[in-house]
């Protein structure tokens, strides 16, 4: 043979390995490239995650970085080219910046994003905040146009950049207002900007990324490494004892699994590929990344599919090294009963989680979670057992039904098939549980806030001016309707309480009197009879006890510093009363009371769903692993159904061997662990996050999924086994 002919020492080897897998019409054959291409592609999704991860923070740090404004204090010599505040508003539960700009000069450099500076009275808005709240559009003023992708952060970002109308002006004083020479600065610690997005660090996006789908795609290679495990076993004991190294088994380990984790890894990175040319919008957060931030991804995403690729063929044939010992044919002494120990950690585990809670703060935390890793731990075997158990009790009771005793029998004979089936499943589902409640769990001030504002219902509103132009101050006050009442909300001086000035009847609109005030400020519990959630929201606007004075009539409101306190019976008030702040005053800012604690907090409680998120994709594969592997594990019993098929000639029986050998004790095993995790997290609820929400959605959620493919494997090992039950014929391994 020359050798332009002869193929090569380790083409020979991955041929072979291709070769000796199983028959390529055996059903578990096609099992087995199914568990390696999903993992392949799980490998995949994961590598371009962090790749998406890494590249759309460089390109949001970058936008960020470039409209940071440069504050002509910063900056010795310097002559403010600009003004520049930025205030705070709302839309549904997001908070961001409305930023009000005025130039100084002809040459004043234009914030990124903007074509134009806007004239007085108009204002560019995001497109994200125009679809999510068109009314945008002409609530801070006349519309100019649209922000620009390179003046965002990200696609989704809400932001308003106006300019104040016309008669009023911003000058340089309290309330952040600065005059600015330019745009640009290295990346602050706490940004200029409010507007509310995914803010955490990159690091906590890979601290998620990895175990949610590394675990998974390590377990379907383990378990794509042991399906057929008799079969090749003895193929791998054989090259051993022919002489053949560690090298040889490990090459002819990865011919058998190289052609269905390059078809994985090509269809998923194909997919990606799409993904990352057209920008994607993620689901459940709406969270959107731009094309222009997946750019780089065109060139270093295929490159690093290689090298992934081998890590995966190699990790595969790192489990086949060991060569295990062949099974004799001598009796082995049976264990009249299970292992105890899966009882005694769950039922332990079980009691630390409860302790836990009820001890709560910190120390309760801890041993919370200490006891629920150790009930997950011993929850699988358990879950098997009683599967099994349920197994029997259904068999007893259908003697007359063959096809019923020939699946329960298999079911109560094999319950560690059942219990690995459904353990990874059963753990990802308790752990995500606790994660939602802990996540959306409200912290004091927040519960006090939502309770308040519910109480409020929109109809007061606390508004700062930011400038004390007093003619810009009557001017607010003249445009609000006659059913506004106003109020102001001086400071104190020499470290008096701040005083509530207004008129007796304004007053009265907040709670009753006891008497009108007179011109010195009294402590606000004489001047009214009892507390109201309108008084108490004065305690939120002011940080503790506030005074009241009353004034003769609204034009004594004008002058001076102060917030207001508008009330309104309006039903759209916080519309009405925004509209005439940004078209009379320069750089107002309009809230209700305790709206910075509900924001905070559901801002933290979004982060739940970016848990969601990147844990479906691993809760997904799980699901595949454990229908895979209990389908594998029945379809391998499959040949001892070959006598009765002679008997039936249609499938309906071996569906029905599938249903009660598969379906019920899954089901069984699933509906007992989705009911431990929701205990687990009702004792979670109960003393450690009594504000988190309900997990009874995501319980749902992840049992439908699981059940649905379950059922999915149970049809497939019915009919998959009657097909090749029928085709059994004697032959060689």
């Amino acid at each position: 043979m020359t050798r332009a002919t002869r193929r090569g020492a380790t083409a020979q080897f991955l041929s072979l390995g291709r070769r000796l897998s199983p028959a390529r019409r055996d059903p578990r054959n096609l099992l087995q490239a199914l568990c390696l291409a999903l993992a392949a592609m799980g490998t995949t999704l994961l590598v371009w995650g962090l790749q998406a991860a890494d590249a759309a923070y460089d390109g949001r740090d970058a936008r960020t970085s470039a409209r940071q404004p440069v504050r002509a204090a910063a900056e010795p010599g310097a002559r403010a080219t600009a003004r520049w505040w930025d205030s705070r508003d709302v839309a549904g539960d997001r908070s961001f910046s409305v930023v009000t700009i005025e130039p100084l000069a002809a040459d004043a450099p234009l914030p990124p994003g903007l074509p134009r500076w806007p004239e007085p009275g108009e204002a560019f808005v995001s497109p994200a905040l125009l679809e999510a709240v068109p009314a945008a559009a002409t609530r801070y003023g006349k519309r100019a146009g649209t922000i620009a992708a390179s003046g965002l952060a990200e696609p989704s970002e809400y932001l308003v950049y106006r300019r104040p109308p016309r008669g009023t002006s911003v000058s340089a004083g309290p309330g952040g207002i600065a005059g600015i020479v330019g745009y640009g600065t290295p990346l602050p610690e706490v940004s200029d900007f409010g507007s509310q997005s995914f803010d955490r660090a990159e690091s906590d996006v890979q601290l998620l990324l990895a175990p949610l789908l590394g675990l998974p795609v390590g377990v379907l290679l383990v378990t794509a490494s042991r399906l057929g495990a008799r079969q090749r076993d003895r193929r791998l004991a054989v090259l051993h004892a022919i002489g053949a190294g560690r090298s040889v088994r490990a090459r002819v380990a990865v011919g058998e699994c190289l052609r269905p984790l390059a078809l994985g890894t090509a269809a998923a990175g194909v997919a990606l590929m799409v993904v990352t040319v057209t920008g994607v919008r993620l689901p459940v957060t709406g969270h959107e990344i731009a094309a222009a931030d997946l750019a780089p991804l065109r060139l270093w995403f295929p490159l690093a599919l290689l090298p992934a690729l081998t890590a995966l063929c190699l990790s595969f044939a790192a489990l086949h090294l060991r060569i295990l010992p062949a099974g004799g044919n001598r009796p082995r002494p049976a264990r009249d009963r299970p292992s105890a120990w899966p009882g005694y950690l769950c039922g332990i585990g079980t009691l630390l989680a409860l302790w836990g809670a009820m001890i709560g703060h910190l120390p309760g935390v801890r041993i919370f979670m200490l006891g629920l890793i150790l009930a997950m731990a011993g929850l699988p075997p358990l879950l098997g057992r009683a599967a099994a158990r349920a197994a029997v009790r259904l068999t007893t009771s259908g003697r007359g039904d063959a096809a019923r005793l020939i699946g329960g029998r298999w079911a109560s004979a094999h319950p560690g098939a059942v219990a690995r089936s459904c353990a990874s499943l059963a753990v990802l589902l308790g752990l995500l549980t606790q994660v939602q409640v802990l996540i959306t769990e409200l912290t004091s001030e927040a519960r006090h806030a939502t309770a308040l504002a519910e109480r409020l219902d929109g109809r007061l509103l606390h508004v700062s001016t930011g400038t004390g132009d007093e003619r810009a101050h009557a001017g607010f006050l003249a445009a609000l309707g006659r059913g506004d009442r106003v109020l102001r909300l001086e400071p104190g001086t020499g470290g008096a309480p701040p005083v509530l000035v207004g008129h007796c009847r304004d007053l009265a609109a907040l709670a009753p009197l006891s008497a009108c005030p007179g011109t010195e400020p009294a402590p606000a519990a004489q001047a009214f009879r009892e507390r109201t959630a309108r008084t108490e929201a004065l305690r939120w606007m002011s940080f503790g006890d506030v005074n009241v004075r009353a004034a003769a009539s609204r034009s004594q409101l004008t002058g001076g510093e102060g917030d207001y306190v508008v009330l309104t019976q309006r039903p759209d008030g916080r519309e009405h009363v925004s509209r005439v702040a940004f078209a009379t005053l320069a750089a107002p800012s309009v809230e209700v009371p305790g709206d910075e604690y509900v924001i905070g907090a559901t801002a933290r409680a979004r982060i739940a769903g970016w848990v969601l998120l990147l844990a479906a994709p691993g809760f997904t594969l799980l699901a595949l692993t454990g229908a895979v592997g209990l389908l594998h594990a029945y379809l391998d019993r499959a040949d001892e159904l070959r006598p009765l098929a002679g008997y039936t000639s249609g499938a309906r029986f071996h569906l029905r061997t599938a249903w009660w050998g598969m379906g019920v004790p899954m089901a069984c095993a699933l509906a007992l662990a989705t009911a431990f995790a929701g205990l687990l997290g009702a004792v979670n609820l109960a003393f450690l996050a009594p504000s988190g929400d309900s997990p009874l959605p995501l319980l749902t959620g992840g049992l439908v999924a699981a059940v649905v493919l379950c059922t999915g494997a149970t049809v497939a090992g019915g009919l998959l086994s009657s097909r090749f039950t029928h085709r059994w014929v004697p032959r060689g391994d």
